[in-house]
């Protein structure tokens, strides 16, 4: 039988929560919810993604399957576009019919999420690991936030 000082029990507990909150720490990103799917219907309204400076996109999903998107910054429009959307599976696939400066290309396929309970969708390119940063995100913008 194996006896453990006071001291080694400590050292042992003080480990085990420094793993935990690392582990807990590398996790703060948003994550991909995969169980839940939404439906073409809950996906129309404004969203967002930006730092609130000079990265500031909005993606206008409109119910009739078309959307517009601006890109602002402290400059001005730093680009535009608008097309068509559709919904397959968990993935929101863009066709441009416009497009002008940094959105060129810029919109094509996005993995759609659920973060706290909140709906919103990333980029193809920012997703990676299933973890993705916050400003990477499109949110849904509630009716009260839209411009």
């Amino acid at each position: 039988m194996v006896t453990r000082t006071s001291k080694e029990v400590v050292i042992r507990v003080i480990a085990a929560t420094a793993i935990t909150l690392a582990v807990i720490g590398s996790l703060t990103g948003c994550a991909v919810d995969a169980t839940v799917r939404p439906v073409a219907a809950e996906l129309p309204g404004q969203y967002y993604s930006g730092d609130g400076l000079g990265y500031n996109v909005t993606v206008t999903l409109n119910s009739d399957g078309t959307y517009i998107s601006d890109w602002q910054g402290c400059l001005g429009t730093y680009g535009s576009a608008s097309g068509t959307w559709h919904l397959s599976d968990d993935q929101l696939v863009f066709y441009a019919d416009t497009e002008h400066d940094l959105l060129i290309g810029y919109l094509r396929k996005a993995t759609t999420i659920r973060h706290h309970g909140k709906l919103g969708f990333v980029r193809e390119e920012d997703l990676s690991d299933q973890q993705i940063d916050e400003y990477a995100v499109f949110f849904k913008l509630d009716p009260t936030e839209q411009q």
